[in-house]
C-alpha cells in the first residue's frame, strides 16, 4: 500500500492539524518532500512538534523516513503513470485533467499574489510612469509576453518596445540612456542572453525590473527590482499556461496600477491609438 492509499484508509482519530497535513501532502507532495520541517510548519500553520507527532502516528519513525517513503511512491507513480506533471496521469479522463490544470493555475496565481510585495509593485509602476522609454525583453515564450507587454503599455502612451531576438536585444540594451527602463522577463532568470542584455543596460545606468520565478537567479540579483511569481515547470511543461498566466498577471497588475494613477491620460492615449487603428482598418476595407 502506498502513502496516498495509506492516508485515505487511516483508522486513526485525526485532529484538525492532522487533516491539514494530509491535505497538504495530497495537494503538493513534491513540495512536502523538499521543504525542511520549519518551512512545512509555517506553510501549514502548525507546529514542528505537530508534524513529528503526525508522522509517528501513521507509523514512521521520523519525518525524514516519511519523506523517503513518499518520494519513492512519487517516483514510482511518475515512471508508470505520469507524463506532463507530477499530478497528471496518462490514463485519467479529460475532465479530471481539466480540473487538475484549473486547480494548478488557480494555485499558482494565489501563490504569486502571496509572494508579491505591494511596495515593489508601486515602485515598478512609478518607474514606468517616469521613464523616457521602456524596453521589454524575453526569450522564447517569455519573449511573447515581452512583446505583448510593450504593445499593452504603448497603447496608453508609454514609449515602449519589445523584442525576443537576442541580437536586437543586445543592440537595444546598449543604446539605452539614463532615464530609460529595461523590464526583463525570464522564467529561470538564468538565460545568458538576458543576463548579458541586463549587464549592457546597467553599464549605462539603466533601472532594471526582472520578472522571474527564481528570486536567487543571476537576473534577479542584477535587477533593481525583482518581481517573482510561483510557477514550476517540468521538461514537458515548458511554456505552460501556468507560467504565462503568472507573468501576464504581474504585467497586468502594473498596468492597472498605472491606469489607476493617471486615468485621464491613459484613456486619452487609448482613444487616440484606437482611432488610429480603426482608421487603418477602414482604409484596408
Amino acid at each position: 500500500m502506498n502513502i496516498f492509499q495509506q492516508l485515505d484508509t487511516l483508522q486513526l482519530r485525526l485532529s484538525r492539524s492532522d487533516q491539514i497535513l494530509i491535505n497538504q501532502i495530497k495537494k503538493s507532495p513534491y513540495s512536502f518532500c523538499d521543504l525542511p520541517i520549519a518551512k512545512l510548519a509555517q506553510k501549514c500553520a502548525v507546529s514542528e512538534a505537530t508534524i513529528t507527532r503526525f508522522v509517528r502516528k501513521i507509523g514512521f519513525e521520523n519525518l525524514q523516513s516519511f519523506k523517503l517513503a513518499l518520494a519513492q511512491d512519487l517516483a514510482a507513480c511518475r515512471s508508470q503513470h505520469t507524463i506532463i506533471s507530477s499530478d497528471i496521469c496518462c490514463d485519467e479522463s479529460v475532465k479530471t485533467t481539466m480540473q487538475k490544470l484549473l486547480a494548478n493555475n488557480i494555485a499558482a496565481l494565489e501563490q504569486t499574489v502571496g509572494a508579491l510585495d505591494e511596495v515593489a509593485i508601486e515602485k515598478a509602476t512609478t518607474l514606468l510612469l517616469d521613464c523616457k522609454s521602456a524596453l521589454f525583453i524575453g526569450l522564447g515564450n517569455s519573449g511573447f509576453i515581452a512583446n505583448d507587454s510593450a504593445y499593452k503599455f504603448m497603447r496608453i502612451g508609454i514609449a515602449a518596445k519589445g523584442t525576443e531576438n537576442s541580437h536586437m536585444m543586445m543592440i537595444a540594451a546598449s543604446l539605452l540612456a539614463p532615464g530609460d527602463l529595461m523590464l526583463a522577463i525570464s522564467h529561470s532568470g538564468r538565460s545568458p542572453e538576458i543576463i548579458t542584455a541586463i549587464d549592457f543596460a546597467k553599464k549605462n545606468g539603466i533601472k532594471i525590473i526582472v520578472i522571474t520565478s527564481d528570486r536567487c537567479s543571476p537576473a534577479a540579483q542584477r535587477a533593481d527590482m525583482a518581481l517573482c511569481y510561483a510557477a514550476h515547470e517540468s521538461m514537458l511543461e515548458t511554456g505552460s499556461i501556468t507560467t504565462k498566466l503568472s507573468q501576464i498577471f504581474i504585467i497586468d497588475l502594473i498596468y492597472t496600477q498605472l491606469v489607476k494613477q493617471l486615468p485621464s491620460r491613459t484613456v486619452f492615449f487609448k482613444h487616440r491609438t484606437m482611432e488610429a487603428i480603426n482608421e487603418l482598418h477602414e482604409k484596408q476595407q
